[in-house]
């Protein structure tokens, strides 16, 4: 595996000796699930960190709160839309394989398929109970 270094390029004279500090404040941003961003500063043309809905310049400092930005999906919202959809899914095997039982007359077919409901039952059970959190 290759790693590229990321160089951070210090512009204005100032920049030096606070320009750690804004380091250290983007690292911190980026661990508590900030982003960098692909457009460079407008002010300087420095890497940009955006935590919640401020935008942060590491080179200058300059700070842009987000405008009529779109939400983005995060991952639980998107983990409880996949697990809506494969209940759906689970359900539908459920109403299926019950009908089947119903006109099934070979009692270790019977068997086979209720072991497999009680086995389907668990996963929905389970699965709402992960959509609920």
């Amino acid at each position: 595996m290759q790693v590229t270094p990321i160089c951070f390029h210090m512009s204005s004279p100032d920049a030096a000796g606070s320009g750690g500090a804004r380091i250290k404040s983007a690292a911190s941003a980026l661990l508590k699930g900030g982003t960098l961003v692909s457009e460079p500063c407008p002010k300087c043309g420095g890497v940009q960190v955006r935590l919640a809905d401020k935008t942060s310049c590491i080179n200058c400092g300059y700070e842009n709160a987000a405008k009529g930005e779109q939400k983005t999906t995060t991952a639980p919202q998107v983990q409880a839309a996949g697990l809506g959809a494969s209940a759906a899914i689970v359900e539908g095997k459920i109403a299926g394989l019950a009908s089947e039982l119903k006109d099934e007359k070979d009692t270790a077919v019977q068997r086979q398929k209720a072991e497999l409901l009680e086995a389907y039952l668990r996963i929905l059970e389970k699965m709402k109970a992960l959509s609920a959190k």
